[in-house]
């Protein structure tokens, strides 16, 4: 009786044991079927997605010659006096801002981050008195600067440099004559420039440009206390400038 009775408490325990294990696989079978394949999602970082990471073309390790044409807005800080006696003075505005035009040529140091080039501008004003023009000033600079890049490793790329130059201005009038000014001149620039591939570049900037003359000189010839009437001076002190370039790079 008592054989009987553990023989069939034991059966009874092995029968619960083997449907609990059975019971655990068909769930888990439910929940993983091998006939659908297993996808793993990645955490999506700067790192790792391409598409957050800002493209843009690389510069290499070597300098690159590039050439450029640039073009914008120029206003002169001029000022023109012409007086017939010490107390008979007529002074003509400064010109108004009128357009400009240059080319540009130089390089790009090793890696992008700074470039010296050559410029060329030309540019032109009137002044007028009375709402008539009574002169024009022709202008032309000769300007070698150096610029800095910030994120030379961006497609987009702020940069601030410095030139200097040497500048030549014409000033005629009909009421008065013309006469020449040549001197040095130092300045600044800063701007945003935009790499568009390996080989073009465009910008945008400002520029100002600071005449280093250090006498002006009458346009009659007189100098000091021997001034000749009529007596006409002009002195052309600073040019600013609101410009737009596009680059090609070698």
């Amino acid at each position: 009786m008592n054989k009987t009775l553990l023989a069939t408490l034991l059966l009874s325990a092995i029968f619960s044991s083997t449907s609990f294990a059975a019971e655990q696989s068909t769930i888990e079978t439910a929940t993983y079927n091998p006939s659908e394949p297993l996808v793993l999602t990645p955490v999506v970082t700067e790192e790792n997605d391409a598409s957050l990471v800002e493209e843009a073309p690389k510069f290499d390790d070597t300098m690159h010659y590039f050439v450029g044409l640039t073009g914008g807005m120029a206003d002169m800080s001029f000022s023109l006096v012409h007086a017939t006696s010490a107390s008979a003075k007529v002074s003509p505005s400064s010109p108004d801002a009128s357009g400009f035009a240059g080319a540009d040529i130089g390089f790009y140091t090793a890696g992008g981050k700074g470039r010296i080039y050559y410029s060329y501008q030309k540019m032109s004003g009137e002044s007028e008195f009375d709402n008539k023009k009574i002169a024009d000033t022709d202008v032309t600079l000769h300007l070698l600067s150096a610029d800095y890049f910030f994120r030379a490793d961006k497609a987009i790329n702020p940069f601030v440099g410095a030139h200097v130059g040497y500048m030549t201005a014409e000033t005629t009038s009909e009421k008065y004559g013309s006469y020449k000014q040549s001197n040095p001149v130092l300045g600044i620039q800063a701007g945003v420039a935009w790499r568009i591939s390996d080989h073009f570049t465009t910008e945008v900037g400002a520029r100002h440009t600071a005449s280093q003359r250090k006498e002006q000189t009458d346009w009659a010839g007189s100098e000091g206390k021997d001034i000749v009437y009529p007596n006409t001076q002009s002195d052309l002190k600073s040019i600013t400038t609101f410009y737009m370039s596009a680059n090609y790079r070698f």
